[in-house]
């Protein structure tokens, strides 16, 4: 099922960067740069950007004033721009980085404005604060640390799947830490917002994605490809060109738009202030075109596509993104089909980069982007992981997958179950996790397949260990006629006389009662891996028989049936940390496929004789 990019289109956009990199570039030496302490109000100089198409415009800049220390160790210069559309648009979005001179030397670039501004005044990032991304990169360590989207502490982070309804509002609000407080009016100097270009997304994909990115000062835009024989074939890149900042790449693109600073040799600098400020990064270099803007008079924006893949962004800082010219970042192969029930297979292949905090966010979107523009947008449909449906993790067990989602909220179960699962282990506490590639078998209805566990019972509620219980649950589909379900439950040899609770029901309703009971700790990636396998799909019919148990879970291991005054020793009553108490054991479980996404769950009791 999977379709790579073709060869000879690799080759192609890597040759463009070659070229780029030999491109000649005006490179801001040290007589060439004139220091924030030479700025003063009044001063008046010109400032570069693309307003259409790759050419690149001179518009003009007159100084306002100064601001020192407006954070630690960091000044603006504030300005006010006038030429090219500016005096119809404002400061417009995606012209972060535009350059400034005065008497042709580099002041800094454009970066920061305030909401429903009446004039083009611009806040300047100074160039001096900008370069000193470059000596980060020169000191950075080999491993590269990156910042990550950790779950929550002393757990495998798991129990968020066994809550479908849960992930939709995770991703939501995956970037609400970005967040800057509440100001008044709308007085708040705010970095300009980036234009986020979604390529392959529907207008109802884009509207549900732009809450959740406004945190991060990134703004959803529906893009296209750009035409032929414009960014895609242009072998120019110099101060003033607008840059594409490429996450996902593909039959799905996600690209930030910004323009380019300066350029030295092979060494590019960009936006005048972060994309997301994650510090050590690897995003796709990509040249980019500019079709217009869109005057708003909150802030305008402006539509364009990226081109060719030209380099590789290594820093996302404060001060702005910097990156290298002819090099490539490591992407992960996404790869998908779509399984009708009727009609032929549409295929869909897409790169995202690898990144432990963006990757899980970025499969999350490009998903929605696919079933957005594939399927109907409303009403009820039902979405499997078929066999096939894995995540390959280099030198590791793959993760396999199969499971059922049904309701309006389906497309959202599938994608976030899928991202949400990449995020744990990306993010895992024991080592990092190289994930190869993602392969997704998506079965699709439109019908909304779902049903409820109306009763259970048993052959028997009395039985000696080594008998067979024959454990039958009435399911009534959604406007379908009751079935009847019947498994074969053996009591093990071993279990002592007593009394068993046999649980029947759905898979969430069985992880849930579990959680209240019991707290997973993995003790590495292996096992991580191996709990993920196990996970509980929500299209079978679980029978759990349980007993009572006085063990506990100590550092991820079961000690079961200890002797009450262990037990007391080895956990203080009241605390929650690696050591909890085992309520409940499992002795014995069958489950069987329904087709189904289930609800409903039963208790039942069974009496073990001599």
């Amino acid at each position: 099922m999977t379709r790579a990019i073709p060869t000879s289109i690799r080759l192609r956009k890597f040759a463009v960067a070659l070229l780029l990199a030999a491109a000649p570039a005006a490179a801001p030496r040290a007589q060439e740069i004139i220091p924030f302490s030479e700025i003063h109000a009044g001063m008046k100089g010109t400032g570069r950007s693309v307003f259409s198409g790759t050419r690149v415009e001179e518009f003009q800049v007159e100084v306002i004033g100064t601001l020192e220390n407006i954070g630690p160790s960091r000044n603006l210069i504030l300005a006010r721009l006038a030429g090219g559309p500016l005096a119809h648009t404002g400061v417009i979005q995606g012209m972060s980085g535009s350059p400034v001179y005065f008497g042709g030397r580099l002041a800094g670039a454009v970066a920061y404005t305030w909401g429903f501004a009446k004039e083009p005044i611009a806040g300047i990032t100074p160039i001096q604060e900008m370069l000193a991304i470059e000596d980060q990169e020169r000191v950075q360590s080999p491993g590269r640390p990156r910042a990550s989207a950790p779950v929550a502490p002393g757990r495998p982070g798991l129990g968020l799947l066994r809550d479908p309804a849960r992930l939709a509002a995770h991703f939501a609000s995956y970037f609400a830490p970005f967040a800057t407080p509440a100001t008044a009016g709308t007085t708040a100097l705010a970095p300009i917002a980036t234009p986020l270009l979604l390529s392959g997304f529907s207008d109802r994909a884009v509207q549900q994605l732009a809450p959740g990115l406004d945190p991060a000062h990134l703004v959803p835009v529906q893009s296209g490809a750009a035409p032929r024989g414009t960014a895609a074939t242009d072998t120019t890149l110099s101060a003033g060109s607008a840059v594409g900042i490429q996450m996902v790449r593909g039959d799905i693109e996600i690209s930030a738009i910004c323009t380019v600073t300066y350029r030295e040799q092979d060494r590019v600098m960009a936006c005048g202030h972060p994309l997301l400020n994650l510090g050590p990064a690897d995003y796709l270099m990509t040249a980019a075109m500019v079709h217009g803007q869109f005057p708003s008079i909150m802030q305008s924006f402006e539509f364009a596509s990226t081109g060719a893949e030209i380099g590789v962004f290594r820093q996302d800082r404060t001060t702005g993104v910097f990156g290298y010219l002819g090099r490539r970042p490591r992407m992960i192969p996404v790869r998908v089909e779509l399984q009708p029930d009727r009609g032929r297979p549409r295929r869909f292949a897409f790169d995202v980069v690898d990144d432990p905090f963006l990757t899980p966010y970025l499969v999350y979107a490009a998903l929605n982007g696919v079933l957005s523009s594939e399927e109907k947008s409303y009403g009820d449909l039902t979405l499997a992981y078929r066999k096939g449906t894995t995540i390959q993790i280099a030198g590791q067990d793959s993760i396999t997958l199969e499971n059922l989602f049904a309701g309006d909220m389906a497309p959202q179960y599938a994608s976030g179950t899928i991202a949400f699962l990449v995020q744990v282990l990306l993010n895992n506490d024991d080592r990092p996790a190289r994930i190869e590639g993602i392969n997704l078998l998506l079965g699709y209805s439109d019908e909304r397949r779902t049903a409820w566990v109306e009763r259970a019972w048993v052959d028997r509620d009395h039985a000696r260990p080594g008998d067979s219980l024959q454990v039958s649950a009435l399911i009534k589909p959604f406007r379908g006629p009751a079935v009847t379900r019947q498994m074969t439950l053996e009591i093990p040899h071993e279990v002592p006389p007593g009394r068993l609770l046999l649980q029947v029901g759905d898979g969430i309703a069985l992880a849930r009662i579990e959680e209240e009971s019991e707290e997973f700790r993995p003790r590495d990636l292996e096992h991580l891996i191996w709990l993920i396998n196990h996970l509980r799909s929500f299209d079978r019919l679980y029978a759990v028989l349980t007993r009572g148990d006085n063990g506990i879970i100590f550092r991820g291991e079961r000690l079961p049936n200890l002797p009450p005054s262990v037990a007391r020793i080895m956990v203080r009553p009241d605390t929650r940390g690696n050591e909890q108490r085992l309520l409940f054991r499992g002795v014995a479980e069958e489950s069987l496929q329904t087709g189904y996404a289930l609800s409903g769950f039963k208790q039942l009791i069974i009496e073990v004789e001599d």
